[in-house]
């Protein structure tokens, strides 16, 4: 009878504490977030009257940063410059447009707006269907 009423007593205990779990667990997972800069200033980059830039962030630290430069980099044309910025050699710009993830691939037009950005691992498939997209933007101005 002592056995029957202990394992009564677990099962309850047990049934109270998933209840309990269920009723004030968070609703939504936490997820990653990151910072995208909306405006980059286009002198701080290489090729400023490039009509297009997409600004590669990326780390010494970063396995796929390599990955995704190389595809950036097959994209580049006269009017698409291309340039990455490695956190140890642009430590101020990564702190001046808060960029707190890497990769981070983002494109600015010719006036600095931030069209289009790109977080983590991309292939260079993806990065032109992003740039592409962005260029068939209709003018705001």
């Amino acid at each position: 009878m002592a056995r029957t009423l202990i394992a009564l007593g677990v099962i309850a205990g047990a049934l109270a504490a998933a209840w309990l779990y269920r009723r004030f667990r968070p609703l939504n997972p936490t997820a990653p977030t990151y910072s995208v800069p909306t405006r980059l200033e286009r002198w701080d980059f290489a090729q400023p009257n490039a009509d297009w830039l997409l600004a590669v962030f990326t780390s010494k630290t970063c396995s796929t940063c390599a990955a995704v430069l190389k595809a950036a980099e097959g994209l580049a044309d006269e009017a698409l410059a291309v340039q990455e910025v490695e956190h140890r050699r642009h430590g101020e710009l990564h702190r001046r447009y808060a960029i707190d993830a890497v990769p981070l691939t983002v494109l600015a037009d010719q006036d600095g707006a931030v069209c289009a950005s790109l977080a983590g691992p991309a292939t260079e498939a993806e990065l032109s269907a992003l740039v592409a997209s962005a260029r068939q933007l209709p003018d705001t101005v």
